[in-house]
């Protein structure tokens, strides 16, 4: 029993040594480039960009799943933020935001992000949410619509969809194999498989050079990171079940884009459903654009946006 102790002992150590080295590394590749506001007893990292006085609404834009604040950023916030004010978050759990045990509910999710806009003073934004961040982005204008300019929603979940989760994702919210799963195969298998799964997500686009690293993808391996981003994909369809029904209640201005070839996010099941059940939402196709739009298409998502900005200055 005491050999079986040590050798416990030993194997936790070095699951501990493995993962601390995965964590240290992406940290030091992609550190926080933001500030921290401490919301709801949450630490959520933030970075606040362009002109507090900007005669357009301010922007917060939120993120989809496997990804961080940088790649809002690298997208779309360096432009937009020439003349607004822009708001970029790392959803709670996500990047350098901590959250608590219910951080997978797209309310409170939204409710800490809207936190966030309070402490920073920002009034009547117009939101962005793309992919997994558009379903976050919903919600924050189902629950404080009274409160927001607009809403952009590029590539967003909106509706229920056929099909399950990948297995990755299932495993990690089991008790023994989600532990060693984080801790033994992501770091290791992220790595490796990174450009690959980056590449089925922009097809097809190609990725920007320097994507990965740029985008500080690496952080999404850490043990953590992985567990939140795993929990949010396991209960996104439940959640979306949950709030589809609401969504003919939205009475600001909406705008829908998505990518024609989009093989993530349907357009069918998702975007142009959407269109159907908010009164005056416009729906832009893309041809030829996939679930990366915010990326491939940035002139015309800037466009969008502007469009709704200017109508509200």
């Amino acid at each position: 029993m005491r050999v079986s102790l040590l050798i416990a002992l030993f194997i936790v150590a070095a699951l501990t040594g493995l993962s601390g080295c995965a964590t240290w590394s992406a940290q030091k590749s992609a550190p926080a480039i933001g500030s921290f506001l401490e919301i709801e007893g949450e630490q959520i990292h933030v970075m606040d960009l362009g002109p507090r006085d900007s005669a357009y609404p301010p922007l917060i834009l939120i993120h989809g799943a496997s990804v961080n604040l940088r790649d809002m950023k690298l997208a779309l916030g360096d432009r937009l933020s020439a003349d607004h004010r822009v708001i970029l978050i790392d959803r709670p759990g996500r990047g350098y935001s901590s959250r608590p045990d219910d951080g997978w509910r797209l309310e409170t999710q939204a409710r800490l992000i809207k936190g966030a806009a309070d402490a920073l003073g920002v009034e009547n934004p117009v939101v962005v949410g793309q992919s997994f961040g558009g379903a976050v982005a919903l919600r924050y204008a189902l629950d404080y619509q009274e409160e927001m300019s607009g809403l952009v929603l590029l590539a967003a979940v909106s509706h229920e969809w056929p099909g399950g989760i990948a297995w990755y994702n299932k495993v990690s919210g089991w008790p023994v194999a989600g532990f060693l799963l984080r801790r033994i195969v992501i770091p290791p298998y992220g790595s490796l498989s990174a450009e690959k799964n980056v590449a089925s997500s922009f097809a097809p686009d190609t990725p920007p050079e320097g994507y990965y690293e740029q985008s500080g993808l690496s952080l999404l391996f850490r043990p953590h990171d992985f567990k939140s981003n795993a929990a949010d994909i396991a209960h996104l369809k439940a959640e979306i079940i949950a709030q589809q029904e609401r969504y003919e209640t939205l009475t600001l201005p909406v705008a829908i884009v998505t990518g024609a070839s989009d093989t993530t996010v349907s357009p069918d099941i998702h975007s142009k459903q959407l269109a159907t059940e908010i009164d005056g939402a416009s729906l832009l196709l893309l041809p030829d654009t996939g679930h990366a739009l915010h990326h491939s298409q940035t002139e015309a998502i800037i466009g969008v946006i502007r469009a709704m900005t200017d109508s509200e200055a």
